[in-house]
């Protein structure tokens, strides 16, 4: 599949020509663009999943002796369900719902290609290079590349505690649906007719699948704006030679951050990459965040202090989103005297962010001009 992927993201026009090879500034014009395309691939999502509800139910309805004729029954733990299994009803609801997903998954390639090339990020002379990348964004793979630089965001978890929070943000939209259906059935009791149950979980997948577009678009957009971005940055990093427990506490900063986020993102593993490789910091297989990194991070150096501030603060922000603990954290940092960052500032740097206007502003807050 991986290949077919490819083969039809690399099929997709490059309609828009580009001449700005600065990345991480959008003019007015390529921000249209994107917004545009996150708008169409929105609604395309809605429909997608309208299609596969009249395709699976009608059929259903119109040819009930096809669908819903002899009842099969299977042994084991299902020997006692009361009306068996209707095998054509749940063949054909399956064979449906794997063409949504699999239209689903080509509605994102096309959408995050649409804005890799608004963005300028692709290019006609150069489109091999990227092409991995946003494709793994279009399907929603997770990077795990910060492993190689030690870096584990679920330091401090359980096993379990990291397996229940990765399965409930896979399973929303069936819960949601769960519970709608147990709602009206409540409601209105068992007499309610089915067709009002099977139609009543499709608002909710329809939102799913518009939000899910969404997330995975502005990801494309603020995976394409940072990366960039993390170059520029890298360039105006000072050139001196940390002393071994300055090396360390930069570490320590690449692991607080992935901490805080609870999560692997590929804009923070090319931070992580271009920090270690900047100031030549020795790689561990597993780097744990030290109790006293915060106080360490205190007494400091100044210029070694600004490196890990603007850091932490990058951490916040190449996600393109704020979470309530990323929040916490900040007020705790700021009565700790460790950051001297107000909320509002930090939402203003992330609006730029997002709305591909760098982090130049940052960037000099804690680097100078």
């Amino acid at each position: 599949m991986e290949r077919l992927y490819h083969r039809f993201f690399d099929a997709l026009p490059i309609r828009f020509p580009h001449s700005d090879e600065d990345l991480h500034l959008l003019t007015p014009e390529e921000l249209r663009r994107v917004r545009r395309t996150e708008r169409r691939a929105m609604v395309a999502a809605v429909l997608i999943e309208l299609v596969a509800y009249l395709a699976i139910f009608l059929p259903i309805y119109a040819f009930p002796d096809v669908f819903e004729g002899q009842a099969g029954r299977i042994g084991g733990p299902f020997l006692h369900l009361g009306n068996g299994i209707h095998w054509e009803r749940g063949l054909w609801m399956l064979g449906i719902t794997l063409l949504e997903l699999y239209a689903l998954l080509l509605l994102n390639l096309a959408a995050v290609h649409g804005i890799a090339v608004a963005t300028g990020y692709i290019r006609r002379d150069r489109r091999a290079g990227e092409t991995h990348g946003l494709i793994r964004i279009a399907l929603e793979r997770r990077s795990g590349e910060q492993r190689v630089y030690g870096i584990d965001p679920f330091e401090g978890l359980t096993p379990w505690l990291v397996y229940l929070y990765l399965l409930f943000n896979r399973l929303k939209g069936l819960i949601g649906s769960a519970l709608m259906r147990a709602a009206l059935s409540n409601l209105f009791g068992r007499e309610l007719l089915r067709v009002y149950l099977d139609f009543s979980g499709m608002p909710i997948y329809m939102a799913v699948n518009a939000y899910t577009t969404h997330t995975i678009l502005r990801n494309a957009r603020v995976v394409v704006m940072g990366q960039t971005s993390i170059d520029l940055i890298v360039r105006r990093l000072p050139e001196f030679r940390p002393e071994p427990a300055e090396l360390g506490l930069i570490y320590d900063t690449l692991q607080y951050i992935a901490v805080n986020k609870r999560d692997f993102h590929a804009n923070h593993y090319h931070l992580t990459k271009a920090v270690v490789e900047w100031f030549g910091i020795p790689v561990e297989p597993y780097h744990p965040l030290p109790p006293d990194y915060l106080q360490k991070l205190k007494t400091a150096r100044p210029r070694v202090a600004d490196i890990c501030h603007l850091i932490i603060v990058l951490g916040f922000l190449l996600d393109g989103r704020l979470s309530g603990r990323e929040r916490r954290q900040l007020a705790r940092l700021r009565e700790l005297g460790v950051l001297d960052l107000s909320a509002a500032d930090l939402e203003d740097y992330l609006r730029d962010f997002v709305d591909g206007q760098g982090l130049e502003a940052v960037t000099a807050r804690y680097l100078g001009g």
